[in-house]
């Protein structure tokens, strides 16, 4: 998954491509709150895209490559499967398909071709109402340069016996085998019943964490420091201390849009916008 050419164009969607056209560049976006900026914006609007349009080709044109591959750890193993995504009325849907008893459980993965070191992320979607089901929006080189930003189906509103309420803010540990920084943000709505953004900015002393432009948590330890990957998945495995599951009917993640901002640079220059 990670042997994949950098594309570095992106086809733009939606209010960036009205904000040129309105003569609106910006040279530097600047996140207030942070030092430095991104000289970068790629926008993908999927809420444009007509039903039945071919995925592969779509995000293909915006640098972005789907999974097929498959993981055995867990209870039950999952395998990702192109088959997985579709385009809906107004969202790429992200489908972990209900579990049959045996095999392995189908699931989709999303994963930037390009590769970046720092960045605002900013992911539109509507949680899936089926239990079970892990939603990943995160960075990823590997197992020790990891931020994730996860909800799980099972657990958003209500525990289980061995998972917390919320949804997860996480910096995996810098070193094999050390401890991760992480912390679970209790919801104050229903994830699955309308669309939220969902967003982590990353620089090189902290990764934060936004839903709807509200920041919900910032961590200061374990922060990766090389480039890498954007992904974005939803899988389960059976786990009862994570995952629960495995699903009994389809899940389905709507994902209306993706904004990521990239390109850090320490000294804003330029037409700077704020965002």
């Amino acid at each position: 998954m990670m042997n994949i050419p950098v594309v570095r164009t992106a086809v733009l969607f939606g209010f960036f491509a009205l904000r040129i056209a309105q003569g609106q560049t910006c040279d530097t976006y600047v996140v207030p709150s942070l030092d430095g900026g991104f000289t970068t914006r790629q926008s993908i609007d999927f809420s444009r895209v007509s039903p039945g349009t071919n995925v592969t080709s779509v995000l293909s044109s915006n640098g972005i490559s789907i999974s097929s591959y498959g993981v055995t750890a867990g209870p039950v193993p999952h395998t990702f499967t192109p088959d997985n995504l579709a385009f809906d009325s107004g969202s790429l849907n992200m489908k972990v398909s209900a579990y049959s008893g045996s095999g392995a459980i189908l699931s989709s993965e999303m994963v930037t071709n390009d590769i970046f070191k720092y960045a605002s992320v900013r992911t539109v979607l509507k949680s899936s109402p089926v239990g079970g089901v892990v939603e990943g929006n995160f960075f990823y080189l590997n197992d020790n340069q990891e931020i994730d930003w996860e909800i799980l189906t099972s657990t958003t509103l209500q525990p289980s016996a061995e998972v917390p309420a919320g949804i997860w803010a996480t910096n995996q540990a810098l070193v094999p085998g050390q401890p991760s920084t992480h912390t679970t943000v209790p919801f104050t709505f229903d994830p699955s019943q309308d669309y939220h953004e969902y967003r982590i900015d990353w620089v090189a002393d902290a990764t934060t964490f936004y839903i709807d432009g509200i920041q919900k948590a910032r961590l200061t330890t374990n922060v990766p420091t090389q480039a890498g990957h954007w992904i974005w998945n939803t899988w389960s495995n059976g786990d009862p201390a994570w995952s629960n599951g495995p699903p009994t009917a389809d899940s389905v993640t709507h994902i209306r849009s993706i904004d990521i901002y990239k390109g850090y640079t320490s000294t804003p220059s330029g037409n700077i916008c704020n965002i």
